[in-house]
C-alpha cells in the first residue's frame, strides 16, 4: 500500500480568498438544510482533490466556489497555507506546545477554510470533529504534490468506515506555460508531477487560454490527451468553471458519467515532446467476466506490475497511475465498477444493466510503459468462458 507520509503541502500558490474569522458560538444551518441529497453516500462527507502547477490557479478558482452562493454548500477547503501577506484575520487552533497547529478561518457565508502544513488524516479528522457544519471538502495540493497518494489516503480511510468519500480529482493546467511543464524531464525515470497531476486527473481545467493562441491550445489539448484520453477538458479564463464540472462528480462509484466516452486506444500524435512513456490504454470485450478471475488479473497487473499470460515487462518500469473500469460480472444483473489509483483498488456493484442496453466490459488504464497486450490478457485472464 502506498505509504500516508508521502503527503507534502508545504507550498502556497495564489492568493487565498478574503475570509473573516470564526466566532465563538456561531448557529450555523445544519448541513440537511444546505445541501442536496445523496444516495448511497447519504452519511458521508464527499471530498474532491483539486492539484495543478504553482501559479495555475487552484487557489482562485477555490476563491470563486467558496464566495459563490448559488450553490447553497458549506464547503470546507483544506489550503496549503495562507499567504503572509494577505492580511487575514486568523482564528488560531494551538497544539499542546502552544505552537500554531492550524489556522481556521471562516467565510461570510459559512464556509470553512484550514491552513495545515502537513494535509494528512490528521487535518481530516479535525475537519470530521466539525461535521454538521460542511457539507463538502475540498483539499488544494501544493503545486508540486503528486495525487496519488493523497487519493489514496482517503480510500484507506473509506475502507476503515471513515465518514468521507473521495469524489474526484480536479487538474489546472496553466494553457501558457502547460507545454513546458509537461516537457520538463526528471534526474530519475519517473513522469514529471505535470505529467502525473494529469493522468490522475477525472476533470481538467485548462485555465488563463486567453494568453495564448487557438494553435497553441490545440496543441497542448493533444498533449494533454495523450497522456490522460477521457478526462472531461474544460477551457475557461481567471478559473471560472460551472460548478457541475467540479463538484458531485462520483468519479470512484457507479453514478458517475460514463468515463469512457471519449477514451481512445491510440495515442494521438502529440505537437510537442512529452514523456512518451506515459499513455492511455482504453479497450472494450464483450463476454461475462469472473470477479475472482479479475482480482487476480489486477493484483498482478497493479501489484507485481506484469501483464498476466505475457512475459514480464523487460523494462521493470510498468506503472499504473489510474484504472478504471465497467464490468459485466457473471450471474448477476447489476453492473460492476472497478477503480484503482496506483496498488490500491476497490470494486463496487452499481446500477441494474438496461434491458437493451449492450453488456460489455470497458476497461481504461493511464500509466507508464504500458503494454499492448492488454486486452487479450484480459480476454484470456478475466472472462468466465474464455
Amino acid at each position: 500500500m502506498i505509504q500516508k507520509d508521502e503527503l507534502q503541502m508545504d507550498d502556497s500558490d495564489d492568493v487565498p480568498p478574503l475570509l473573516v474569522p470564526v466566532e465563538e458560538g456561531t448557529n450555523l444551518p445544519d448541513v440537511a438544510q444546505t445541501s442536496t441529497v445523496q444516495t448511497e453516500h447519504s452519511d458521508k462527507v464527499p471530498v474532491t482533490i483539486i492539484t495543478g502547477h504553482l501559479g495555475s490557479g487552484k487557489t482562485t478558482l477555490i476563491t470563486r466556489l467558496l464566495n459563490d452562493e448559488t450553490h447553497k454548500k458549506r464547503i470546507a477547503v483544506i489550503l496549503n497555507e495562507f499567504g503572509e501577506s494577505s492580511g487575514i484575520d486568523k482564528s488560531l487552533t494551538m497544539n499542546k506546545e502552544g505552537e500554531m497547529a492550524e489556522e481556521w478561518l471562516e467565510l461570510a457565508n459559512g464556509c470553512l477554510c484550514c491552513s495545515v502544513k502537513d494535509a494528512g488524516v490528521k487535518a481530516v479528522e479535525n475537519l470530521m470533529k466539525k461535521k454538521g457544519r460542511f457539507d463538502y471538502i475540498m483539499l488544494e495540493t501544493t503545486g508540486l504534490a503528486d495525487p496519488g497518494p493523497i487519493a489514496s489516503m482517503f480510500w484507506l480511510d473509506d475502507e476503515l468506515q471513515s465518514e468521507i468519500y473521495l469524489d474526484g480529482i480536479l487538474t489546472v493546467v496553466d494553457a501558457k506555460y502547460g507545454l513546458e511543464q509537461l516537457a520538463e524531464r526528471n534526474s530519475n525515470d519517473m513522469a514529471n508531477e505535470a505529467i502525473r497531476q494529469i493522468a490522475f486527473a477525472d476533470r481538467i481545467i485548462l485555465n488563463k487560454i486567453d494568453l495564448v493562441t487557438d494553435e497553441h491550445i490545440k496543441d497542448l489539448e493533444t498533449a494533454i490527451r495523450s497522456v490522460n484520453a477521457v478526462a472531461p477538458i474544460y477551457r475557461t479564463t481567471r478559473s471560472e468553471v460551472p460548478i457541475e464540472f467540479m463538484l458531485d462528480l462520483h468519479c470512484f462509484d457507479d453514478r458517475s458519467k460514463d468515463p469512457f466516452a471519449d477514451a481512445n486506444a491510440g495515442r494521438p500524435p502529440s505537437a510537442t515532446h512529452i514523456d512518451e512513456d506515459v499513455r492511455t490504454v482504453a479497450f472494450t470485450v464483450p463476454g461475462q467476466v469472473d470477479l475472482h478471475k479479475l482480482d487476480a488479473w489486477l493484483q498482478s497487473v497493479l501489484w507485481e506490475r506484469t501483464v498476466p499470460g505475457r512475459r514480464k515487462d523487460a523494462a521493470g518500469g510498468m506503472e499504473i497511475l489510474r484504472f478504471k473500469a465497467l464490468i459485466n460480472a457473471t450471474g448477476n444483473d447489476r453492473k460492476c465498477v472497478v477503480q484503482a489509483v496506483r496498488e490500491l483498488y476497490d470494486k463496487q456493484e452499481g446500477a441494474f444493466w438496461e434491458q437493451d442496453e449492450e453488456r460489455i466490459n470497458k476497461v481504461v488504464l493511464i500509466g507508464k510503459n504500458l503494454d499492448e497486450s492488454f486486452p487479450q490478457s484480459f480476454r484470456e485472464q478475466c472472462l468466465a468462458a474464455y
